[in-house]
């Protein structure tokens, strides 16, 4: 029984465009992705932030963000918005730099609202104060994703420059729930924050609020942030945080993980046609808009870009569309046995490779430490 409950489990990860949907969303991000309809979009508001995380693909000074291109009204993003709601798309996801930085993010936010989309909010969670909990709790959003860089006051020192944010977060976190607003959290793992991995884990358990953890960490693909990389795990450390996060989240049934991967790994055999498109929902179904307006797949391939703003919406994500479905990903990764355990996608290889057909070695590492620790593990319980 608890090897069937992981494998149903572990399904409902593998199909999900938008992690933590109910079955009626993930029923429609299904259909939306056969029908390649844009259901799900995500906007960068602004590039700016209140703090300053090493790690950050995003960011720029107000200097950099005005050289490269101002932000735009929320009266402009409106009007895209009502375009894509047009298009199919129900779910929008505004994010940043910080989004509450973003000026009238209030009344971009009712006017979303308005239109009938289900919006969610990536945000660092150090700015929410009651004024913002309470218009939110007016009106709430479907989940609030805040991003939790560590357990202590002193690793946000360290990762984010910010030596009160751990405490800011708790005093957001407690005022958002204390008005019934979703929230989840979301923390990316580095060489500054890795110690702190299980009592991340454990706040999220004390808090009853879900985490995702990324122990993968895409390269920046905007010049302006290159060398940021340096601040990931290195690919056996990025292996072992996979494996102690799953152990963290699957209990007394991770046993039955290790099993269950260790034998689709040894018995998986290629049967599927190499073909052109990505392997994931980006593009297909979902969309990213940098600040600037650029349309791309997601937010780390830059092998395509239009911008909205002059094309369009509908005109973008035709483009977007078949620039995708003309794609081909790296046939070696195509071939290779591990990729049942692997994360390979369009990003991937744009970020590590600079081509969209480009073999990403440090996944390719990863994986194979994370075999390894599978293997052990297993020896280690006969």
């Amino acid at each position: 029984m608890l090897l069937i409950r992981l494998i149903k489990k572990l399904e409902v990860v593998e199909i999900n465009p938008l992690n933590h949907l109910n079955s009626i969303e993930q029923n429609l991000c299904n259909k939306a992705d056969l029908a390649r309809l844009p259901i799900a979009g995500n906007i960068e508001l602004l590039p700016l932030c209140n703090m300053d995380c090493k790690m950050c693909f995003a960011k720029m000074t107000r200097a950099e963000m005005e050289a490269h291109a101002p932000m735009h009204d929320y009266k402009e993003w409106l009007d895209i918005a009502e375009q894509m709601s047009r298009a199919g798309t129900i779910f929008l996801l505004l994010t940043g730099g910080e989004p509450f930085l973003y000026p009238n993010f209030k009344e971009l936010y009712f006017a979303l609202k308005r239109l009938g989309l289900i919006v969610s909010i990536n945000t660092n969670g150090t700015l929410i104060n009651e004024d913002i909990a309470d218009y939110l709790a007016s009106d709430p959003p479907r989940r609030l994703n805040i991003t939790l860089y560590g357990a202590s006051d002193e690793t946000y020192g360290k990762l984010c420059n910010n030596s009160k944010g751990f405490t800011q977060v708790m005093r957001s976190v407690k005022i958002l729930k204390e008005r019934g607003i979703d929230i989840k959290f979301n923390c990316s793992l580095t060489p500054l924050n890795i110690h702190e991995i299980d009592q991340i884990y454990q706040i999220s358990v004390d808090l009853d609020i879900p985490i995702e953890m990324g122990f993968y960490m895409f390269p920046p693909v905007r010049t302006n942030n290159i060398g940021n990389e340096k601040y990931r795990l290195d690919a056996k450390e990025a292996a072992w945080a996979r494996f102690r996060m799953e152990q963290l989240k699957y209990g007394e049934e991770f046993a039955n993980l290790v099993e269950y991967s260790l034998e689709r790994y040894r018995n998986y055999e290629q049967t599927e046609e190499y073909k052109s498109g990505y392997t994931c929902r980006s593009g297909n179904s979902v969309y990213w808009i940098n600040y600037d307006g650029t349309m791309s797949a997601c937010s780390f391939t830059n092998d395509f870009k239009v911008n909205v703003f002059k094309e369009g919406f509908e005109r973008s994500w035709t483009k977007l569309l078949d620039h995708v479905g003309n794609s081909q990903l790296s046939r070696e990764c195509h071939e290779c046995k591990k990729r049942i355990l692997c994360g390979r996608c369009a990003a991937a290889a744009v970020s590590e490779t600079g081509n969209i057909s480009g073999t990403p070695r440090y996944y390719c590492e990863l994986t194979a430490h994370y075999v390894e620790l599978l293997e052990k593990y297993e020896r280690n319980i006969k």
